[in-house]
């Protein structure tokens, strides 16, 4: 009994050891990035734009998530449009703002820079309600009124479905094609070699038709796996659905690039 007790004790230090150490990498993380942003915050105040703009692209190479990115690309803009460097700066904020179009800023900026914010922030947003919306699915979808029709496959689907038959098949006979042939470029290297083991003319002829019989095997062998294998590929294209075209956008702030868009 004690030895069970010493057993289960045991195993509830593991299992607290590892709830206590299993997030530790998530805080490092979470604390490395938070103390670049700090960083950056008292060089923008103290007006080391240079220093602070190369401590971004340092930030970016530490584990973030949206929320850091967008706060680093936010920074960006703002040390980029004091250097009077406006059309990266601008870059820089429509990447911010195309990933959350709501994001404030983190430190106050004056006038100027706050009204063109503004106005990049309202071009990001119609940016993102110009992209075409992908069609709402209903939530309660009625039954069919005729299941069997319903249930049914469509003929592309099955089409796609049943292409590997003709693949596999195609695939086999082309191998047994090119064994065949294999053999008959054998029975002629025999003759063109003078295989000593060939002593009189009947020999010389019993090769040559052997390796004529295994040459036209080998030769229509490999044209009946050609056409399986184009029939299998035509069925295979012919059975694919029609493809929903994603709308995806690339933009850059000078030092990355931000891929944003809508997927069906």
């Amino acid at each position: 009994m004690k030895r069970l007790l010493t057993h289960a004790a045991g195993y509830r230090a593991v299992v607290l050891l590892l709830i206590w150490v299993l997030p530790i990498p998530t805080l490092a993380a979470r604390g490395s990035i938070r103390n670049h942003l700090l960083l950056i915050q008292q060089l923008l105040v103290s007006t080391d734009y240079e220093r602070a703009l190369d401590e971004v692209q340092v930030a970016r190479q530490e584990p973030h998530g949206t929320d850091e990115d967008v706060t680093l690309s936010l920074y960006e803009g703002i040390l980029l449009y004091e250097l009077r460097r406006k059309d990266e700066a601008k870059a820089a904020f429509r990447g911010a703002f195309l990933l959350d179009p709501q994001a404030p800023l983190p430190v106050p900026v004056s006038p100027k820079i706050q009204a063109d914010v503004d106005t990049f922030r309202q071009q990001a947003e119609a940016e993102l309600k110009a992209m075409p919306h992908p069609p709402t699915q209903p939530e309660d979808v009625s039954p069919p009124k005729n299941p069997s029709v319903a249930s049914t496959p469509s003929p592309p689907s099955r089409l796609r479905r049943y292409a590997l038959i003709p693949a596999l098949a195609g695939g086999a006979v082309a191998v047994a094609g090119g064994i065949s042939w294999g053999i008959a470029r054998g029975e002629y290297n025999r003759l063109r070699h003078d295989d000593p083991r060939i002593v009189n003319t009947a020999q010389v002829e019993q090769i040559g038709s052997r390796g004529r019989a295994w040459q036209t095997v080998g030769f229509s062998l490999l044209g009946v796996g050609a056409a399986s294998l184009v029939t299998a590929a035509g069925m295979y294209l012919l059975g694919a659905p029609d493809p929903s075209a994603p709308t995806i956008g690339v933009s850059t702030n000078g030092t990355s690039a931000v891929l944003y868009g809508r997927w069906p």
